[in-house]
């Protein structure tokens, strides 16, 4: 379908960067650097220096990120780990494959997990936590480390969509023992496929998982792989950052400030324009505690279907992420109380179209459709 106003454009992200790409392409092709060279290297530590963490590994998606870190801080079967039901799959999948147990909180007014539900869901099987940052803004971090420390549990942050993001001027997934993040193209830094990376201050697990992610082999010294990486410590995993794609989050990350603070304008003309609608409104932008990325804007409705619909027809691709909490999909056989916020908030939400390319006319296409919705009949 043509869409007038499409939820991210990657022709625009491809032409404003693109003498670039196309160099940085055809240097990569020409040299043949295909798996784990110098690309890979450079990105993990630009990633490291702007986190300010001492270690960054790049693994192939968000998800193998997560998996590493349960199974590498030593997350057993039937270990019970609280996380949240309205996030993406991959949350509950990490948790799963290592043979753990979700067990879900309900989620709070800006979608992230309800910190006063954690400690009522605390048992002896429980072991970690993982908040999920979502959308682009952070969880109360403060409150999930002093409940952590106080259980003696682990936290391993799930920040795929809150790459920059800060709480209390801190960057999102060096709070916990590992942050795991996602290079998907969605993302607001993403590359042109999949790939994703581990953030920690945790020497050993950085080491296991610098192996796990290349069948449980190599060693690392400056930076480099050494002969030695033939030897085998254990069995891992084919979970690479292919070098192409570090080669072109590198080149995108030179705009990356920029672009999030295009992002975060664009938020803040939506919240201006919508406010005196019949709408919920992202939380406030204006708390110093936070400072969200905008990876996702994402408004509230009673009149989600007919909204939805409406904006669709004027080739507008706004998104319904999520339309049901993960426990309803029956295939998943999560066993799951109600929980009010995370069905309520499902009925309600749609994501509106941000993304640093879009222009101030085309953001008011989006608004003045929003206020003909509500003005007109409907």
């Amino acid at each position: 379908m043509y869409w007038k106003i499409p939820y991210i454009h990657f022709a625009r992200q491809f032409k404003k960067q693109q003498k670039e790409y196309i160099r940085e392409f055809k240097k990569v092709m020409i040299k043949g650097d295909f798996v784990l060279r110098d690309d890979v290297t450079k990105f993990e530590k630009k990633i490291s220096n702007f986190l300010k963490v001492k270690y960054v590994v790049s693994v192939n998606s968000c998800t193998d990120a997560l998996l590493f870190s349960l199974g590498s801080l030593g997350v057993k079967k039937n270990s019970e780990i609280i996380s949240v039901a309205h996030t993406y799959v991959a949350t509950l999948a990490a948790i799963t494959h290592i043979g753990g147990k979700p067990v879900l909180a309900d989620i709070s007014k800006d979608y992230n997990i309800n910190v006063e539900n954690i400690e009522k869901l605390i048992t002896k099987k429980t072991k970690a936590i993982i908040p999920v940052h979502l959308y682009g803004r952070s969880c109360n971090m403060d409150r999930i480390m002093q409940i952590a420390k106080k259980y003696k549990l682990i936290v391993i942050e799930d920040a795929a969509q809150a790459f920059g993001a800060k709480f209390n001027n801190k960057m999102v997934g060096t709070f916990g023992s590992a942050g795991c993040f996602s290079l998907h193209p969605l993302k607001s830094l993403g590359g042109a496929g999949d790939g994703g990376f581990v953030a920690t201050n945790n020497k050993k697990l950085y080491e296991k998982i610098f192996r796990l992610r290349n069948h449980g082999q190599g060693k690392r010294k400056d930076g480099r792989l050494q002969k030695s990486r033939y030897q085998i410590e254990y069995f891992g995993f084919n979970s690479r950052l292919d070098n192409l794609q570090a080669a072109i989050v590198n080149t995108k990350f030179k705009l990356f400030k920029s672009n999030i603070s295009r992002r975060r304008k664009i938020a803040s003309i939506y919240s201006n324009a919508l406010k005196n609608l019949p709408l919920i409104l992202p939380s406030s932008y204006s708390d110093p505690k936070y400072f969200e990325v905008c990876n996702s804007y994402v408004i509230r409705t009673s009149q989600q279907k007919e909204l939805f619909e409406f904006l669709r027809k004027k080739k507008i691709e706004v998104l319904i992420n999520w339309s049901e909490p993960l426990y309803k999909h029956k295939g998943l056989r999560l066993k799951q109380k109600l929980l009010p916020n995370s069905e309520k908030f499902c009925k309600e939400i749609i994501s509106l179209p941000i993304f640093p390319e879009m222009s101030n006319k085309e953001i008011d296409f989006v608004i003045k459709n929003i206020k003909t919705f509500y003005n007109s009949a409907h």
